[in-house]
């Protein structure tokens, strides 16, 4: 979609109704929601000193995966300054506050699981988000001991890992060991974990029954429905109808009605975080454009900006109206041209032919 609209830096008022949504759109949807708590009551075991266990988030990209560790860290972010009156660090792999009354200490810890398919490899991942050194010549016992260490030595109450489903291969050995390290990690540190990634990552957690006897939580994370019947296009309307009601408009946007629904659903598959990115878009070249409103133009908009390379559909584009198809099939018929004429009449011959002699 193409537009000729002149388009303004944003006012402080649009950012903060930009902000708004996006924020919205978390604390609206019921998974997400219920996904932070579960990650809270982890945080409530560490404090009652209860034996260590994990939630299990489980979903395909897009459903709100990262989503639900990122919000339960700004929010844990929140309790910490609240507690302590000294507002942690946020650092790439989680919160750090430094040179508290027993040193330093890391209550979320955050990391991306390496594609390396070694116990080895995450446990060495962990102590670098911990800030801690790894020599080269540490055996794979002296790199657990040291996690161990680190994790029971800076106060960690929480451990993501994300991208849980890397480390899982192929080989029942590999599966068995990270099982194992994941279970000794919860046994000899009490530390909570979070295991996040694609439905594979449950692999470990099925195949060792003293690690599944840990789990506090099993999470899978689905896009919304749509089909015929209204009770199952009913979340997804609910979702959008919560979030319009949560922006305070002044003039409603309809964005839960059932044929603008559909053609969110049919634009994002359901998926929570392609939903999220759909409207913010919209919303933001919206208010570039001095317009207060998400609506069918800006939806197109954003679609055609998010849609995969050499996709033709929109399913925000406005249908051609009779006159417009009437009008294409209504132009005279050209001429035939003749061969060798650019007129369409038949050309004079410039030579005459002879017969071929023998």
């Amino acid at each position: 979609m193409s537009t000729s609209l002149e388009f303004h830096p944003l006012s402080p008022e649009s950012e903060a109704m930009l902000s708004r949504m996006k924020r919205l759109l978390v604390t609206s949807h019921p998974d997400l929601v219920d996904g932070v708590k579960a990650i809270h009551r982890l945080g409530t075991a560490y404090d009652r000193n209860e034996p260590g266990s994990f939630v299990l988030l489980t979903g395909a990209a897009g459903t709100g995966k990262t989503t639900i560790m990122r919000q339960f860290i700004r929010e844990e972010y929140a309790r910490i300054e609240e507690a302590t009156g000294r507002p942690p660090r946020i650092t790439p792999n989680g919160l750090h506050i430094p040179d508290g009354p027993e040193g330093d200490e890391r209550p979320a810890i955050f990391v991306n699981a390496p594609s390396s398919r070694s116990t080895t490899a995450l446990a060495t991942q962990l102590l670098r988000a911990l800030g801690a050194e790894v020599p080269r010549n540490l055996m794979r016992h002296q790199v657990l001991d040291r996690l161990r260490v680190q994790l029971v030595g800076q106060k960690t109450r929480v451990l993501f890992i994300d991208e849980f489903h890397h480390l899982v291969s192929h080989s029942e050995t590999v599966v068995w060991e990270l099982s194992e390290l994941v279970k000794d990690i919860l046994v000899e540190t009490k530390v909570q974990m979070v295991l996040s990634g694609m439905p594979l990552a449950a692999r470990p957690v099925d195949a060792n029954p003293q690690l599944d006897r840990r789990c506090r939580h099993r999470f899978p994370l689905v896009p919304f429905g749509w089909g015929v019947d209204e009770a199952d296009q009913k979340p997804l309307r609910d979702f959008l109808d919560e979030l319009e009601n949560g922006m305070n408009l002044s003039a409603p946007w309809n964005l839960a009605d059932p044929a603008l629904a559909a053609r969110i659903h049919a634009s994002t598959g359901g998926i929570v975080g392609r939903i999220t990115r759909l409207l913010s878009i919209a919303l933001e070249h919206a208010l570039e454009a001095d317009e207060v409103r998400i609506d069918e133009k800006w939806l197109a908009y954003a679609h055609d900006i998010l849609k995969a390379s050499g996709d033709r559909t929109n399913p925000f584009a406005q249908p051609k109206g009779p006159q417009q198809a009437t009008r294409r099939h209504s132009r005279p018929p050209q001429p035939t041209r003749m061969r060798g004429s650019l007129t369409g009449k038949p050309s004079e011959p410039t030579y005459d032919k002879k017969a071929r002699k023998a």
